[in-house]
């Protein structure tokens, strides 16, 4: 990426957020989770089907993991930003890490080395780190005391490593599960954060669980209670719809239409992908055309190559 380009990404971006700490502007900006490795091709395609290349790439990384050059090299070169999700784990075998040897610097040296390897990044960095510590589906769930810690230890190292272009996102679960695994015990302290993630899905009937609803009812109270707590922006770290049980198209017609009505969000991503259901949301359905309709309004920000829009 060139270095004039670089200069641009983190201007813009930086409008909008006001100096990157806070929102200033109204606007929302796109993001999508469409593959582990995006590249160029899988932005570029999204800019095709939908009409706007998303500002926000989400990536996931295991702990001991990097961001791949590949990746940095594309995303930037489109002039997206990454949003990097930060596990503390092994997915293959969901064992999670020694958060005792983690505070007492076992795993500094690696913390430090990624830390610079997103300080070397030319551009704003979104670091996701142990998202969905309300729910009961990772191994730092539910572990207040040991998450507070190993957010601010891993902080402090990067703050030591003068890393300054990485947005911090506290991103929770739209519900606690079970209820008394409450988000806000296990929220790490004003100074340690910049940003508060929001994730949630229209499960529909896809699973025997599950019901169909609406944004408005998944993000009810929730969102309404981390602006008014928090007093920071929000970024919709994780949304989408299943298309068991209902009208998709509708869904994210209406979807679109509420998160305008949430000033505090100043981004969202879309997870796009066949995962756990099918959240792809294909640009020949209807629901796909809803879509692309609904972020051609300029409320909902995209990018152009080289810089932010």
């Amino acid at each position: 990426m060139k270095k004039a380009s670089a200069v641009t990404l983190l201007f813009g971006v930086c409008l909008l957020f006001n100096s990157c700490n806070g929102p200033k502007e109204t606007g929302c900006w796109t993001g999508a989770f469409m593959t582990d490795t995006p590249d160029a091709a899988s932005i570029e395609k999204f800019a095709f089907d939908f009409g706007k290349r998303p500002a926000l790439i989400l990536i996931f990384l295991d702990w001991g993991k990097f961001p791949s050059e590949a990746v940095i090299r594309d995303v930037y070169g489109a002039g997206s930003m990454l949003v990097v999700t930060w596990e503390p784990w092994q997915a293959v075998d969901k064992k999670g890490i020694d958060y005792d040897a983690l505070l007492n610097g076992k795993d500094d040296v690696y913390i430090r080395e990624f830390a610079l390897k997103l300080k070397a990044i030319k551009g704003p960095v979104f670091l996701r780190l142990a998202h969905e510590m309300n729910g009961d589906w990772y191994p730092w769930s539910g572990r207040k005391e040991a998450y507070i810690g190993m957010f601010r230890h891993i902080r402090k190292v990067f703050d030591e490593a003068g890393v300054r272009n990485v947005r911090w996102v506290f991103s929770i679960s739209a519900e606690n599960v079970p209820p008394e695994n409450d988000y806000a015990a296990c929220y790490p302290g004003d100074p340690y954060v910049d940003y508060i993630g929001l994730d949630g899905y229209n499960w529909g009937t896809a699973q025997s669980w599950s019901r169909w609803r609406t944004l408005r009812e998944i993000f009810s109270g929730v969102y309404e209670e981390i602006v008014r707590r928090y007093q920071k922006p929000v970024i919709v770290t994780e949304f989408s719809s299943s298309s068991a049980g209902g009208d998709k198209a509708l869904w994210i017609e209406e979807a679109l239409l509420e998160m305008k009505k949430m000033p505090a969000v100043k981004g969202f991503i879309l997870f796009n992908i066949d995962k756990e259901t099918d959240w792809r949301f294909s640009p020949d359905a209807v629901s796909g055309q809803k879509l692309k309709a609904g972020i051609e309004d300029s409320y909902f920000k995209g990018t152009r190559k080289g810089s932010l829009s």
